[in-house]
């Protein structure tokens, strides 16, 4: 059996500390023994210890000093767990792991998670990757089209480049839509690229057609001050929130408005897995989820109007007589983005770069964009 060191930023609610955790809990147990290095504690840890996994939480100093002392334990978690294979989810952990092992040849994979950076971030990243790279023994894609990105903007090289989409527990049925009154839920950080404004701006034209209508924000940012101070009706500010099911059960749709660096959200998965529609604008890795008009809409991002007219649609649909969205979209997940053939394509991704066996099958992952 090999171990596998799991290395994340936080056991926080994040996109890429979900991936992490979902990799430590869904490996094969009998060809995987995960061990969990995180630098600072959060709710995910419930899930590590509900399945038994070896979960090390060690905080980090602030400032320069962060990414030395994340390097020293992860230097000390090699040395006492020999690791087969390092996951690594993050920049701090990027830079750390690398770090780390630069007089040990440890095989290691680097998770990517974006599809862009706002400002100098961007080539920071590049950077970064023309320096340090050849470190890395193989990236991780979450999404096809993200290969864009990770190939032409930061300039990795493609036969390092492994796409493994990204996946949730589906359930057997879809959960039903609620009664009460149509429900929009928005989850996401409330930052200026997640663009909560657009939503806002959308919203009274929504109200027209759905006097009863509520819009509830599940999140927290820099931004919310601003937002809560719009003043437009019907919008609940939910905070964060740690009960993500209970709140898509209550909602008729999903809407995200990123107009840069969305990858492929969570959010929107889990949206599906339980039986809702999806409005979202079309940038990054939304295409590859979204049926645009037979799971939910995509639109231009910066489009208000468009983005009213779709979330009119979507409301349309669900409290209609015979709503399509929800169960096309939870069909679509379970044959497309389940967990269960998720875990298998990064078994195997992880039995190739660890060499216990061949290389996978092609269709179990691939390198490049289709």
């Amino acid at each position: 059996m090999n171990r596998v060191l799991v290395v994340l930023p936080s056991l926080g609610r994040g996109g890429a500390e979900r991936h992490a955790v979902l990799i430590a809990t869904a490996l094969d147990p009998a060809r995987w023994e995960p061990h969990v290095l995180a630098f600072a504690d959060g709710p995910l840890r419930a899930e590590l210890s509900a399945a038994g996994i070896d979960t090390t939480v060690q905080e980090l100093p602030h400032g320069a000093r962060a990414i030395p002392a994340a390097a020293a334990a992860i230097r000390k978690s090699v040395a006492e767990l020999e690791p087969q294979l390092i996951s690594g989810h993050d920049v701090l952990v990027e830079a750390a792991t690398r770090l780390a092992i630069r007089d040990r040849a440890v095989p290691n994979i680097t998770w990517k998670h974006t599809y862009g950076h706002i400002g100098h971030r961007g080539l920071r990243e590049r950077l970064f990757e023309k320096a340090t790279g050849r470190a890395v023994t193989r990236y991780g894609a979450v999404c096809h089209t993200q290969v864009r990105y990770l190939t032409d903007e930061l300039g990795l090289p493609a036969t390092k480049v492994a796409v493994v989409p990204n996946a949730v527990a589906v359930p057997p049925a879809a959960q039903p839509l609620p009664g009460g009154p149509p429900t929009v839920l928005m989850a996401a950080a409330m930052r200026a690229d997640k663009d909560h404004a657009l939503v806002l701006r959308a919203w009274p034209r929504v109200l027209e057609r759905f006097p009863d209508a509520r819009l509830r924000l599940a999140g927290d940012g820099p931004c919310r001050a601003e937002l809560q101070a719009s003043g437009v009706p019907n919008v609940e500010f939910l905070g964060l929130r740690s009960d993500g099911e209970a709140l898509l059960r209550d909602a008729h749709l999903l809407v995200l408005a990123s107009y840069a660096i969305e990858c492929f959200p969570y959010a929107a998965l889990e949206a599906m897995a339980a039986g809702r529609g999806v409005v979202s604008t079309d940038v990054g890795g939304l295409p590859e989820l979204v049926d645009d008009g037979v799971t939910g809409r995509l639109v231009p991002p910066h489009d208000h109007a468009a983005l009213a007219e779709a979330l009119i649609e979507g409301l349309t649909d669900a409290t209609g007589p015979l709503p399509q969205w929800g169960r096309a979209g939870h069909a679509r997940a379970r044959a497309v983005f389940g967990l269960d053939r998720w875990a298998e394509r990064i078994d195997d991704l992880f039995d190739e770069l660890t060499g216990s066996r061949a290389a996978a099958p092609a269709h179990l992952y691939e390198r490049t964009a289709p």
